[in-house]
C-alpha cells in the first residue's frame, strides 16, 4: 500500500510535505527577503525529488524565485548546484 503524501503551509513561510506516518521534509522561506532559509529532507526520502516539490510549493506561496540564505551546507550546494 502507497502513503499519500500531502503539503501544508504554516505561517506563510513554512512547507511540511508529509505522509500517513511521518514528516518527509520541510521548507522555511522569507517572503520579503525572497530567500529559502532551511530545507530538510528525511533521509529516508531524500533523491525522490522532495527537495525540488518544497522549493517549487515555497516559490508558489511566495509568488517569486527564492534565493537560498547563506550559510549553505556541503550537502545545500551539492544539492543547489546541481
Amino acid at each position: 500500500m502507497m502513503n499519500t503524501e500531502e503539503y501544508l503551509i504554516l505561517n506563510n513561510d513554512t512547507v511540511i510535505i508529509s505522509n500517513k506516518n511521518t514528516t518527509i521534509g520541510y521548507a522555511n522561506f522569507n517572503i520579503d527577503e525572497m530567500t529559502l532559509n532551511y530545507l530538510f529532507v528525511n533521509p529516508m526520502f531524500r533523491r525522490q525529488g522532495v527537495g525540488s516539490r518544497l522549493i517549487a510549493i515555497a516559490e508558489k506561496a511566495a509568488g517569486n524565485i527564492l534565493v537560498p540564505s547563506e550559510p549553505i551546507s556541503p550537502l545545500g550546494k551539492k544539492f543547489f548546484n546541481r
